[in-house]
Formats: C-alpha cells, sequence, structure tokens
C-alpha cells in the first residue's frame, strides 16, 4: 500500500512537472526538423531560413547534436544559421573540430553569405552583421577553449579581419603585451599590404585600427610600406606614423577616409571632440592628399 501511494505520487509530480514545461521532455518530429534543415539552405525564398532558424533556436538544447552534425553538410547560408543556433545554446561544448570550423568561417567575411539577409535579431547588432561577427563574443565566452588556436592562426591568416579583432580581443582582455611577439615583422609586413588600393571594403580600416592597437611595433612595417609605389597605401601609412605620435591632423586624415571607431562588441568609441575639426578638411575635399 505504501509503494503504491508512493508511485502514486511520483507519478503525479512527473505529471505536474510535464505540465509546467512541457517542452523539456517533447523533442521536435523529425519530418519539421528535415523541413527546418531543408529551409536554412539557399533557396531565394523569401524568410524561409529566418522562421527555420527560429525554430531551429527554439529547439536548440534539444538539437545540438544534430545541428553539429548537419554544420558540416550544408550549404553556406545553412551554415551560418546553424552558427548563431549554436552559438546560442548555452549547453553546447565545442570540439576542436567546430573551433577550426569557426576559424575558418571568420576568414570568409561577408563575401558569399549576409547573415543580415537570413535572420532578424532585434537589439543584437552582433547577430545580423554576420557570423564571422557574432563569433568573437562567443570565443571571448570559451576563450580558454579557443586561445592556442587563435595564437595559431595570427601567424598564418592573411585576413586582415582576423589580425584587428584578435589584437582588438586579446587587448580588451588585458593580454596585449604578451601576444605582441606573435605580430612578427612577416605578420605586420602582410597585414600592411591591405593598405593599398584593392577595393575590398574596410581592408585599410581594419589594418590601420590594428596598427594603432599595437603603437610603436608598427612602425617598421608601416615605413616600407610607405615607400613602396602605392598612393593609397604610402598616405595612410604616413598619417599612421604621425597618428602614432600624437599628431591630430593624422588622425583627422584617418578619420575622413576610414573607421577608426569600429568595435568587436560592447559599448561603441566615442571620437573626441577635436577629430571631426581635424577631419574636415579631408572630408570636404576628398582629393586633398596627406598632409
Amino acid at each position: 500500500m505504501v509503494a503504491t501511494r508512493a508511485l502514486l505520487v511520483l507519478g503525479g509530480a512527473f505529471a505536474f512537472c510535464c505540465l509546467l514545461a512541457p517542452e523539456i521532455f517533447a523533442a521536435p518530429p523529425p519530418e519539421e526538423l528535415r523541413r527546418a534543415f531543408a529551409d536554412i539552405r539557399s533557396d531565394n525564398v523569401p524568410h524561409n531560413c529566418e522562421h527555420a532558424t527560429e525554430w531551429l533556436l527554439k529547439y536548440g538544447e534539444e538539437l545540438k547534436e544534430d545541428l553539429l552534425a548537419e554544420l558540416y553538410r550544408t550549404d553556406r547560408q545553412g551554415r551560418d544559421a546553424i552558427l548563431h543556433v549554436l552559438f546560442n545554446v548555452p549547453s553546447f561544448q565545442p570540439d576542436e573540430r567546430f573551433v577550426r570550423f569557426v576559424f575558418a568561417r571568420m576568414a570568409e567575411e561577408n563575401r558569399y553569405v549576409k547573415s543580415d539577409m537570413i535572420f532578424k535579431a532585434p537589439g543584437d547588432r552582433l547577430a545580423w552583421s554576420g557570423a564571422h561577427w557574432e563569433a568573437w563574443r562567443y570565443i571571448d565566452d570559451h576563450f580558454q577553449l579557443f586561445e592556442p588556436y587563435l595564437k595559431t592562426e595570427i601567424g598564418t591568416t592573411d585576413s586582415s579581419f582576423v589580425l584587428w579583432a584578435s589584437a582588438w580581443l586579446v587587448k580588451r582582455r588585458g593580454l596585449l603585451g604578451e601576444y605582441a611577439p606573435l605580430f612578427t615583422p612577416e605578420v605586420l609586413r602582410k597585414a600592411a599590404s591591405n593598405l593599398k588600393q584593392d577595393q575590398i571594403r574596410y581592408n585599410a580600416s581594419r589594418t590601420v585600427r590594428l596598427f594603432l592597437l599595437l603603437g610603436d611595433q608598427s612602425l617598421p612595417a608601416l615605413r616600407e610600406i610607405s615607400a613602396a609605389g602605392d598612393q593609397q597605401a604610402s598616405m595612410l601609412a604616413k598619417a599612421t606614423i604621425d597618428a602614432l605620435g600624437g599628431k591630430r591632423k593624422a588622425f583627422g586624415y584617418l578619420a575622413a577616409k576610414l573607421d577608426l571607431t569600429q568595435v568587436l562588441f560592447g559599448p561603441p568609441v566615442n571620437e573626441p571632440d577635436w577629430v571631426s575639426e581635424a577631419a574636415e578638411p579631408y572630408v570636404s575635399n576628398e582629393e586633398r592628399p596627406y598632409p
């Protein structure tokens, strides 16, 4: 009798918990999952990927293993949708393959996929900026796991975005002094080539921000590229050298040509009031050379 009552009590408690949180015990139907994985792929159907991504976010905890498996076989659009979901599943534990996959995705930037066309995340700039942006906050949250790969990436990447983002993140964490030797003369020489006129958006902006973060360590590479014959690279390099020396006119030129205030995440950078005044001569006359 006692045992029977105990079973009844346990059964009632279980039923009560199920009523309170029915989704905890219910996995989504397999056919709905297959449909979602089909809809996140590039199909030119308006809002297909957006709605499927919202559905996957709803069941992210239950589907994290399925999501990880699908990540490596879907197309680029589906990949970014799944990365967004996994970045927002608290219990997901990334492995080495996932870490390397994330770094490979970041160097691609938005050449193939623009995530603001995939899904909308009101109030979350990182999400609609793209998986390659959202990844950095995830790296910050899992820094111990990503750090060894980040150190390797600095020495091997050709991406101005990855180099600047790496320097920005480690400076934010108070580790720039430890990481500075990884930005070798060869790495900085390769980075400086991004100051040339290459028609790649933001390349020069990210490179100048990198050099400003690294300070005087950047000077040899800047001096070398300033004499390389490319007019854009020469003026940007000379202005960056002068900016490192504290010249306001140099900051004005750079601010007129580039975005110096970009951050990976967190509060935006507020330019001093004098910057706009120093930039005005170069804004009003775009062809004006530096200095």
